[in-house]
């Protein structure tokens, strides 16, 4: 929507990568064919050589940067004055975990990106708050994310009549969408709800497919979970539109534009208290936000579903606080302060 400026945008050859915005030039580096993981660390590489070669030849190319510890761009760190660095949430020392032997440096690319940048727009207020104690001297918007509504009348998707659909909308990567949380806690509330059922939709590729099946083999309720891999943006509303109550079981997240989408339906969300969270879903008005500790997530997930999914009166009531609220995040807000501060970024160079 930037379309007052001669955009360009390098990203990797994931195989469920989003169409490039109308108007915009696409670069692609890196290797798509053996999963997310890959593909993120084969385009970071490309993409740090292609970053420096761009910035060398045209002084007046200003970058904005999607600021990734999965996908470290070093030469990003070179550049402080020109680069608009977008910082979703912060990992931490999750990192070490999660990434074994790639865990060090990329945990010293994201602590060197919070404390060396100038420009930073990140969508909540925790991830601010942190940027800001590694960097005082950071310029530093809270740009909320917006959400697409569809163009279009959509037809609910519920092929069970009668059931509580509990649903989740996003990638399908157990470890930092919390997945793996997700399918215990609904092991929990299937034991005292039996027409509870559970929608798992999302973007996925082989890796995330690979997971999911080994983890509904042995899931006592596998009859009562639907999968959808890769909907479509129509079917996406379907459906949520199908749904009763919306679940976000992540260990991050930055914002969480699903959370918006399901909320702009008219849906309720219980959630994990992450940084995103706390600012996209109103504890209490909007939906119910749950423990992040790993000890606590799976039981308060299971206990806030399970408030909502037995009282139909408390599902309206923040289901309909929750359209309203959803309403207020745009692109075009979104849009007009993320142009503010690149251009102010272009002024000072």
């Amino acid at each position: 929507m930037l379309d007052r400026w001669e955009r360009e945008v390098c990203s990797g050859k994931h195989p469920k990568r989003t169409a490039a915005p109308t108007g915009t030039l696409r670069i692609v580096k890196g290797i798509g064919l053996f999963g997310e993981f890959v593909s993120r660390r084969t385009w970071a590489r490309a993409a740090s050589r292609y970053l420096e070669e761009r910035l060398r030849a045209d002084p007046t190319l200003v970058v904005s940067q999607s600021a990734s510890a999965w996908a470290p761009v070093w030469k990003s760190l070179e550049h402080p004055r020109r680069i608009l660095h977008t910082v979703h949430h912060v990992a931490g020392a999750s990192i070490l975990e999660r990434l074994g032997p790639w865990g060090p440096s990329s945990l010293r690319y994201e602590q060197r990106i919070l404390a060396e940048g100038e420009f930073y727009a990140t969508p909540n207020r925790a991830t601010a708050a942190r940027i800001l104690a590694a960097n005082p001297d950071a310029r530093v918007e809270i740009i909320p994310n917006g959400h697409t509504p569809p163009t279009k009348p959509v037809a609910p998707e519920n092929r069970f009549p009668g059931s509580v659909r509990i649903a989740f909308l996003g990638r399908l990567d157990h470890q930092m969408k919390g997945l793996d949380r997700l399918l215990a806690a609904f092991s929990l509330v299937g034991e005292r709800l039996p027409e509870a059922r559970l929608l798992l939709a999302g973007r996925s590729d082989i890796c995330c497919q690979a997971w999911l099946s080994r983890a509904l083999h042995h899931h006592p309720l596998r009859d009562r979970i639907e999968v959808v891999h890769n909907p479509s943006e129509e079917r996406k509303y379907a459906l949520l539109d199908g749904s009763d109550i919306f679940c976000v079981p992540s260990r991050f997240e930055g914002w969480c534009i699903a959370a918006i989408e399901a909320q702009s339906r008219g849906l309720p969300v219980v959630a994990t208290r992450t940084d995103g969270l706390l600012d996209s879903v109103v504890d209490g008005r909007t939906g119910i936000l749950v423990s992040n500790e790993e000890s606590q997530a799976v039981g308060e997930l299971a206990e806030g579903i399970l408030a909502l999914a037995q009282d139909a009166d408390k599902r309206r009531e923040l289901g309909a606080a929750a359209a309203t609220w959803a309403c207020r995040f745009s692109w075009d807000a979104a849009t007009a302060a993320t142009e503010s501060l690149l251009e102010e970024i272009r002024t000072g160079l």
